[in-house]
Protein backbone atom coordinates (compact mmCIF):
# COMPACT_ATOMS: atom_id res chain seq x y z
CA UNK A 1 0.00 0.00 0.00
CA UNK A 2 1.27 3.48 -0.78
CA UNK A 3 1.90 5.41 2.15
CA UNK A 4 0.34 8.57 2.34
CA UNK A 5 1.77 11.81 2.61
CA UNK A 6 0.25 12.35 6.14
CA UNK A 7 2.45 9.47 7.37
CA UNK A 8 5.60 10.65 5.51
CA UNK A 9 4.80 13.93 7.46
CA UNK A 10 4.97 12.69 10.21
CA UNK A 11 8.41 11.05 9.84
CA UNK A 12 9.86 14.34 9.27
CA UNK A 13 8.34 15.47 12.40
CA UNK A 14 9.65 12.92 14.79
CA UNK A 15 13.29 13.83 13.42
CA UNK A 16 15.28 15.81 15.22
CA UNK A 17 18.64 17.18 14.88
CA UNK A 18 21.65 15.73 16.76
CA UNK A 19 21.93 18.89 19.61
CA UNK A 20 24.75 20.79 19.01
CA UNK A 21 27.38 21.12 21.09
CA UNK A 22 28.85 24.93 21.86
CA UNK A 23 31.91 25.99 24.14
CA UNK A 24 28.89 26.61 26.97
CA UNK A 25 27.58 23.47 26.87
CA UNK A 26 31.19 21.90 27.02
CA UNK A 27 32.09 23.81 29.56
CA UNK A 28 29.02 22.63 31.70
CA UNK A 29 29.26 19.25 30.68
CA UNK A 30 33.10 19.20 32.05
CA UNK A 31 31.77 21.08 34.96
CA UNK A 32 29.22 18.56 35.87
CA UNK A 33 31.96 15.52 35.03
CA UNK A 34 34.09 16.73 37.96
CA UNK A 35 31.70 17.43 40.34
CA UNK A 36 30.69 13.82 39.81
CA UNK A 37 33.90 12.38 40.40
CA UNK A 38 34.05 15.17 43.28
CA UNK A 39 30.75 13.11 44.32
CA UNK A 40 31.74 9.56 44.72
CA UNK A 41 34.44 10.47 47.15
CA UNK A 42 31.51 12.81 49.43
CA UNK A 43 33.38 16.07 48.38
CA UNK A 44 30.41 17.87 47.33
CA UNK A 45 26.60 17.75 48.03
CA UNK A 46 23.96 16.45 46.22
CA UNK A 47 22.72 19.65 46.08
CA UNK A 48 25.87 21.31 43.92
CA UNK A 49 25.47 18.05 41.80
CA UNK A 50 21.82 19.14 40.71
CA UNK A 51 22.72 22.65 40.29
CA UNK A 52 25.72 21.32 37.42
CA UNK A 53 22.84 19.41 36.11
CA UNK A 54 20.75 22.58 36.01
CA UNK A 55 23.71 24.27 34.14
CA UNK A 56 24.23 21.38 31.70
CA UNK A 57 20.67 21.71 30.95
CA UNK A 58 20.44 25.56 30.69
CA UNK A 59 23.10 25.75 28.48
CA UNK A 60 21.25 23.07 25.86
CA UNK A 61 18.34 24.91 26.38
CA UNK A 62 19.72 28.49 25.40
CA UNK A 63 21.65 26.77 22.47
CA UNK A 64 18.04 25.33 21.29
CA UNK A 65 16.48 28.95 21.20
CA UNK A 66 19.88 30.22 19.09
CA UNK A 67 19.21 27.78 16.89
CA UNK A 68 15.38 27.77 16.18
CA UNK A 69 14.05 31.02 17.68
CA UNK A 70 16.89 33.33 17.59
CA UNK A 71 18.31 32.17 14.19
CA UNK A 72 18.43 32.23 10.68
CA UNK A 73 15.95 29.31 10.29
CA UNK A 74 12.48 30.28 9.03
CA UNK A 75 9.30 29.45 10.32
CA UNK A 76 8.37 27.52 7.04
CA UNK A 77 11.77 25.48 7.36
CA UNK A 78 10.79 24.15 11.02
CA UNK A 79 9.44 20.65 11.68
CA UNK A 80 6.72 20.00 13.77
CA UNK A 81 9.22 17.98 16.30
CA UNK A 82 11.26 21.35 16.33
CA UNK A 83 7.96 23.19 17.38
CA UNK A 84 7.80 21.50 20.28
CA UNK A 85 11.59 21.11 21.22
CA UNK A 86 11.64 25.03 21.02
CA UNK A 87 8.92 25.53 23.38
CA UNK A 88 10.00 22.45 25.81
CA UNK A 89 13.39 24.36 26.18
CA UNK A 90 12.06 28.18 26.41
CA UNK A 91 9.48 26.51 29.07
CA UNK A 92 12.18 24.93 30.97
CA UNK A 93 14.67 28.54 31.36
CA UNK A 94 11.51 30.14 32.56
CA UNK A 95 10.68 27.29 35.25
CA UNK A 96 14.34 27.15 36.21
CA UNK A 97 14.72 30.69 36.75
CA UNK A 98 11.32 30.98 38.30
CA UNK A 99 12.01 28.61 41.05
CA UNK A 100 15.09 29.98 42.45
CA UNK A 101 13.38 33.63 42.24
CA UNK A 102 10.45 31.85 44.51
CA UNK A 103 12.78 30.58 46.83
CA UNK A 104 14.94 33.98 47.53
CA UNK A 105 12.03 35.79 47.61
CA UNK A 106 10.90 34.02 50.24
CA UNK A 107 14.87 35.22 51.85
CA UNK A 108 13.84 38.77 51.18
CA UNK A 109 10.16 38.60 52.66
CA UNK A 110 11.86 36.73 56.02
CA UNK A 111 14.69 39.83 56.04
CA UNK A 112 17.20 36.71 55.57
CA UNK A 113 18.57 38.37 52.59
CA UNK A 114 18.42 42.10 51.06
CA UNK A 115 15.93 42.50 48.38
CA UNK A 116 19.02 43.91 45.79
CA UNK A 117 20.37 40.29 45.90
CA UNK A 118 17.16 39.27 44.03
CA UNK A 119 16.99 42.24 41.49
CA UNK A 120 19.54 40.02 38.65
CA UNK A 121 17.31 37.29 38.84
CA UNK A 122 13.65 39.43 38.24
CA UNK A 123 15.44 41.07 34.80
CA UNK A 124 16.62 37.13 34.35
CA UNK A 125 13.25 35.70 34.69
CA UNK A 126 11.26 38.75 32.91
CA UNK A 127 13.84 38.11 29.50
CA UNK A 128 13.14 34.37 29.59
CA UNK A 129 8.93 35.06 29.88
CA UNK A 130 9.45 37.09 26.57
CA UNK A 131 11.82 34.47 25.20
CA UNK A 132 9.06 31.86 25.86
CA UNK A 133 6.14 34.55 24.32
CA UNK A 134 8.12 34.61 21.27
CA UNK A 135 8.38 30.81 21.11
CA UNK A 136 4.62 30.68 21.76
CA UNK A 137 4.24 33.30 18.99
CA UNK A 138 6.27 31.44 16.60
CA UNK A 139 4.33 28.12 17.12
CA UNK A 140 1.09 29.54 16.61
CA UNK A 141 2.41 30.67 13.25
CA UNK A 142 3.77 27.34 12.56
CA UNK A 143 0.41 25.40 13.31
CA UNK A 144 -1.29 28.51 10.49
CA UNK A 145 1.17 26.82 7.73
CA UNK A 146 0.71 23.49 9.08
CA UNK A 147 -3.12 23.86 8.92
CA UNK A 148 -3.25 25.37 5.45
CA UNK A 149 -1.00 22.98 3.78
CA UNK A 150 -3.25 20.05 5.29
CA UNK A 151 -6.04 22.51 3.82
CA UNK A 152 -4.68 22.01 0.08
CA UNK A 153 -3.93 18.17 0.85
CA UNK A 154 -7.84 18.13 1.85
CA UNK A 155 -8.74 19.24 -1.17
CA UNK A 156 -7.78 16.94 -3.73
CA UNK A 157 -10.51 14.60 -2.41
CA UNK A 158 -13.20 18.09 -2.39
CA UNK A 159 -16.65 16.73 -4.21
CA UNK A 160 -18.29 20.08 -5.94
CA UNK A 161 -20.59 22.31 -3.31
CA UNK A 162 -24.39 22.66 -4.05
CA UNK A 163 -25.07 25.56 -6.48
CA UNK A 164 -26.42 27.48 -2.71
CA UNK A 165 -23.41 27.29 -1.02
CA UNK A 166 -20.23 28.96 -1.38
CA UNK A 167 -17.90 26.69 -2.89
CA UNK A 168 -14.95 25.37 -0.88
CA UNK A 169 -12.73 26.67 -3.46
CA UNK A 170 -12.41 29.52 -5.76
CA UNK A 171 -9.73 29.91 -8.68
CA UNK A 172 -8.88 32.36 -11.35
CA UNK A 173 -6.71 31.51 -14.17
CA UNK A 174 -6.38 34.88 -15.58
CA UNK A 175 -3.18 35.24 -17.92
CA UNK A 176 -1.21 32.40 -15.89
CA UNK A 177 1.79 34.44 -15.16
CA UNK A 178 2.52 35.50 -11.82
CA UNK A 179 6.14 37.24 -11.40
CA UNK A 180 7.85 38.80 -8.96
CA UNK A 181 7.03 42.08 -9.83
CA UNK A 182 3.36 41.19 -9.42
CA UNK A 183 3.72 40.43 -6.11
CA UNK A 184 5.65 43.68 -5.12
CA UNK A 185 2.67 45.71 -6.41
CA UNK A 186 0.23 44.00 -4.54
CA UNK A 187 2.38 44.27 -1.38
CA UNK A 188 2.50 47.91 -1.73
CA UNK A 189 -0.81 48.34 -2.73
CA UNK A 190 -2.33 46.03 0.20
CA UNK A 191 -0.01 48.50 2.52
CA UNK A 192 -1.43 51.13 1.49
CA UNK A 193 -4.80 49.89 1.43
CA UNK A 194 -4.70 48.55 5.08
CA UNK A 195 -1.57 50.17 6.65
CA UNK A 196 -0.30 46.99 7.36
CA UNK A 197 2.16 44.53 5.48
CA UNK A 198 0.82 41.68 3.52
CA UNK A 199 0.73 38.78 5.42
CA UNK A 200 2.58 36.17 3.49
CA UNK A 201 2.68 33.00 5.37
CA UNK A 202 4.24 30.52 2.60
CA UNK A 203 6.33 32.13 -0.52
CA UNK A 204 7.83 29.77 -2.75
CA UNK A 205 8.58 26.17 -1.44
CA UNK A 206 8.32 25.67 2.05
CA UNK A 207 9.82 22.08 4.52
CA UNK A 208 5.99 22.08 4.88
CA UNK A 209 4.78 21.85 1.44
CA UNK A 210 7.95 19.17 0.85
CA UNK A 211 6.23 16.87 3.19
CA UNK A 212 2.73 16.64 1.31
CA UNK A 213 4.79 16.37 -2.02
CA UNK A 214 3.51 19.81 -3.10
CA UNK A 215 5.64 21.87 -5.75
CA UNK A 216 5.04 25.47 -4.32
CA UNK A 217 7.78 26.97 -5.65
CA UNK A 218 7.13 30.26 -7.42
CA UNK A 219 3.54 30.92 -5.46
CA UNK A 220 2.72 32.38 -2.18
CA UNK A 221 0.10 31.78 -0.16
CA UNK A 222 -1.53 34.71 1.93
CA UNK A 223 -3.39 34.28 4.87
CA UNK A 224 -6.38 36.43 4.71
CA UNK A 225 -10.35 35.05 4.89
CA UNK A 226 -11.62 35.36 1.18
CA UNK A 227 -14.87 36.76 2.37
CA UNK A 228 -13.62 39.30 4.65
CA UNK A 229 -12.90 43.23 3.36
CA UNK A 230 -9.31 41.82 2.95
CA UNK A 231 -9.83 39.17 1.26
CA UNK A 232 -12.34 40.55 -1.17
CA UNK A 233 -9.87 43.60 -1.77
CA UNK A 234 -7.05 40.82 -2.91
CA UNK A 235 -9.10 38.69 -5.36
CA UNK A 236 -10.71 41.99 -6.85
CA UNK A 237 -6.71 43.04 -7.39
CA UNK A 238 -5.75 40.01 -8.35
CA UNK A 239 -8.07 39.18 -11.35
CA UNK A 240 -7.94 43.51 -12.36
CA UNK A 241 -4.00 42.37 -12.99
CA UNK A 242 -5.14 38.87 -14.06
CA UNK A 243 -2.76 37.10 -11.94
CA UNK A 244 -4.06 33.35 -11.22
CA UNK A 245 -4.77 32.99 -7.60
CA UNK A 246 -7.26 29.90 -5.78
CA UNK A 247 -9.33 31.20 -2.77
CA UNK A 248 -9.07 28.57 -0.17
CA UNK A 249 -12.44 28.18 2.01
CA UNK A 250 -11.30 25.07 3.77
CA UNK A 251 -12.31 22.98 7.33
CA UNK A 252 -10.44 19.64 8.35
CA UNK A 253 -12.66 18.08 10.72
CA UNK A 254 -11.07 18.16 14.24
CA UNK A 255 -8.47 21.25 13.55
CA UNK A 256 -8.97 24.71 13.28
CA UNK A 257 -7.52 25.77 9.91
CA UNK A 258 -7.64 29.45 8.33
CA UNK A 259 -8.97 30.03 5.20
CA UNK A 260 -6.45 31.63 2.93
CA UNK A 261 -5.59 33.19 -0.89
CA UNK A 262 -3.38 31.15 -2.97
CA UNK A 263 -1.52 33.19 -5.69
CA UNK A 264 0.00 31.85 -8.86
CA UNK A 265 -1.04 28.73 -10.76
CA UNK A 266 -2.46 25.26 -8.73
CA UNK A 267 0.97 23.62 -7.16
CA UNK A 268 2.22 20.67 -9.25
CA UNK A 269 2.59 16.75 -6.98
CA UNK A 270 6.41 16.61 -6.75
CA UNK A 271 7.34 13.37 -8.48
CA UNK A 272 8.60 11.47 -4.99
CA UNK A 273 9.01 7.48 -4.76
CA UNK A 274 6.29 5.50 -3.64
CA UNK A 275 7.85 4.40 -0.37
CA UNK A 276 6.56 0.73 -0.55
CA UNK A 277 5.70 0.21 -4.68
CA UNK A 278 8.97 2.23 -6.32
CA UNK A 279 6.73 4.36 -8.45
CA UNK A 280 6.75 7.89 -8.57
CA UNK A 281 3.74 10.66 -7.76
CA UNK A 282 2.57 12.96 -10.14
CA UNK A 283 -0.72 14.74 -10.85
CA UNK A 284 -1.70 18.44 -10.21
CA UNK A 285 -3.89 19.65 -7.24
CA UNK A 286 -4.51 23.37 -5.86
Amino acid sequence: MRQSLFSRLLVLCLALPALASTPAIEKAKQDLARLRELATIGAVSRARLLQAEDALGDAQDEDTLHRLLYGSVGVEQLSEGQTQELLAAAQRRVERVAKTYGNLTDLVQQGVIPKSHIEDLELQLKDRRLALQLAENRAHIFQDLLNMAKAEELLQSVEPQEESAKPLVESFTGSGVFKDAHLKYVESAFQKQFHRPLPITAQGQSNLHTSFGFDHSGRVDVGVNPDDAEGKWLRSQLQTLRIPYIALRAMIPGQSTGPHIHIGLPSLRLKVPDLSSGNGAGGGLH
